[in-house]
């Protein structure tokens, strides 16, 4: 595991309420690092650095992501919540990268969401440096 993923498993995946996650690069669509054997596909990667450019229209529509369509929740500048049934996805915008990941029926949406929020709070600061 790279430096980034062992931070990603550290403070997202062991906590156990967040499945599977990512952090995207904004300026080029591409993966900086996925949760380890996580595979995303290039749509995939488009759809979620693309979904804060129309909020509005994401809150509307919702939003189609590794062939689950998400309805969503919350849509700003600076996060993104989804939910599919019990099935959530969670994304963070920070000056450099997406941040998201997944909770399954079995992990307390609300600890998802904070752990999320706190590991994007985490890369915003040291953007700040």
């Amino acid at each position: 595991m790279n430096q980034l993923q062992v931070l990603l498993h550290t403070a997202l995946i062991d906590s156990g309420h967040i499945e599977k996650c990512g952090l995207l690069i904004r300026d080029t669509s591409q993966i900086k690092t996925t949760s380890v054997g996580y595979k995303l596909e290039q749509s995939d990667v488009d759809t979620l650095v693309n979904a804060f450019n129309q909020p509005t229209l994401l809150r509307k529509k919702g939003l189609y992501f590794n062939e689950v369509y998400y309805t969503c929740i919350r849509a700003d500048n600076e996060a993104i919540y989804a939910k599919e049934n019990n099935r959530g996805l969670i994304l963070i915008k920070t000056k450099v990268y997406v941040l998201f990941g997944t909770f399954n029926d079995r992990m307390n949406p609300a600890i998802a969401i904070e752990a999320i929020e706190k590991l994007g709070d985490y890369f915003k600061a040291k953007e700040q440096q």
